[in-house]
C-alpha cells in the first residue's frame, strides 16, 4: 500500500530555496535538499520531481513572492512617484541588509547562460518586473510627477539595471553609504 504524502509543499519549497540561495544550484546536492526539507527522497521525487524541477519551483516562488510585495507597496501609495522612490529605497536597503544576495541574479549568472529553461523563466520574470515598473513610471509621467519625454520602458530598465550594479558594488566594497548615495542619485536623476 502506498504511503500518504504528508508535508506542506510551500514550506518545503521555502527550505529548499534557502539551500539553493546559500549554496547555488551546482553546489547543492540532493542530500542537502532532503536534509533541509526533512523529507525522504522518494517523497521529493514523487511530489515535486528532480533537483531541476524543484529549483524551478523555488525560483518561481521567489519571484512571485517578491512581485506580490512590490505590487502591494505600490498599491498602498497614492503617488506613483512616491511608490517608485519607495521601491528604489527598499532595494538599496535590501542590497545592504541581505547577505545572501539576490537569488535571481545568482541564478542568471550561474545557470542562465547554459540552461535554456532557466534562462527563459528568468527572462519572463524580468520582463514581468520591468513591465510593472514601466507601468508605475508611466503613471508618474501621466500625473506630471516626472518628465514625460523619456520612454517609460527604458526608464524602468534603467532602474532595474541600477539595482544589479549596486549589488555588485556592495559585494566588492561593502560600503552601505555608497549604495545610499547611488540610490539618492538615481532618484534625483529620474525625477528632474
Amino acid at each position: 500500500m502506498a504511503r500518504c504524502i504528508e508535508f506542506n509543499e510551500v514550506e518545503k519549497i521555502e527550505k529548499a530555496m534557502n539551500v539553493f540561495w546559500e549554496k547555488g544550484y551546482n553546489a547543492t546536492s540532493m542530500q542537502d535538499l532532503v536534509d533541509a526539507m526533512q523529507i525522504n527522497r522518494s517523497s521529493l521525487y514523487n511530489t515535486i520531481g528532480d533537483k531541476h524541477q524543484l529549483f524551478m519551483k523555488c525560483i518561481s516562488n521567489y519571484f512571485e513572492t517578491a512581485m506580490c510585495e512590490v505590487k502591494q507597496k505600490v498599491a498602498n501609495e497614492k503617488s506613483a512617484k512616491q511608490a517608485l522612490i519607495n521601491i528604489i529605497n527598499d532595494k538599496a536597503s535590501w542590497i545592504v541588509d541581505c547577505e545572501k544576495g539576490c537569488l535571481g541574479i545568482k541564478t542568471i549568472f550561474e545557470l542562465a547562460p547554459e540552461d535554456l529553461v532557466v534562462r527563459n523563466l528568468m527572462s519572463k520574470n524580468n520582463d514581468i518586473f520591468i513591465d510593472f515598473l514601466a507601468e508605475t513610471v508611466q503613471k508618474a509621467m501621466d500625473n506630471k510627477e516626472m518628465d514625460d519625454t523619456e520612454d517609460a520602458a527604458l526608464m524602468a530598465e534603467y532602474i532595474m539595471t541600477s539595482f544589479t550594479g549596486w549589488k555588485q558594488s556592495y559585494i566588492l566594497h561593502r560600503n552601505p553609504i555608497k549604495i545610499k548615495k547611488m540610490s539618492e542619485f538615481l532618484i534625483k536623476n529620474i525625477f528632474k
